[in-house]
Order: structure tokens, then sequence, then C-alpha cells
């Protein structure tokens, strides 16, 4: 009895990830920004422009509206969202 009582906070913990793994895959997203011709470079630039154009004067909360505002952003700068 004692060894099963050792070993009962790793079995728990395997338990855990077991149960909360397939929860992380499904909030991964599945698409990505692509613009014909652009750098990683420009890509980062880009993102980091239109958050801050963005979330400037906000609280920094992401809502509908923040994030159609993003999207435009980005498209406006010609990124399109591709599906992975």
């Amino acid at each position: 009895m004692h060894s099963l009582n050792r070993h009962q906070p790793i079995l728990l913990g395997m338990l855990c990830i077991v149960l909360l793994a397939p929860g992380a895959c499904a909030l991964r997203q599945s698409w990505h920004w692509e613009k014909a011709g652009a750098s990683n470079e420009l890509y980062e630039f880009d993102l980091q422009q239109c958050k801050a154009k963005t979330y400037a004067g906000s609280s920094g909360a992401v809502t509908n509206e923040t994030v159609r505002r993003m999207f435009s952003c980005m498209e406006s700068r010609g990124w399109r969202k591709v599906q992975d």
C-alpha cells in the first residue's frame, strides 16, 4: 500500500497530461499569414505595427472587434490568411 501512495502524484500528473493534451491541441491556430515574397522580418514588422495600431489606447483586451481590426490591418498590408 505504501508503494501506491508514493507513486500517486506521478500517476495523477500523467492523468492530467493525458486529459488536457487534446484541449490544448484544439486551441492551436489552424491558419497563418502569408504574403508572396515576404520575409519573416517583414511579417514580424507588419505584425508589430498592426498590433500597435490596433491596441493603442486600449487596455490590450482581445475582443471580436480588435481581432477584426487586426486582420484588416494585416490584409491592408498585403497579407492573407492561409489554412495550415
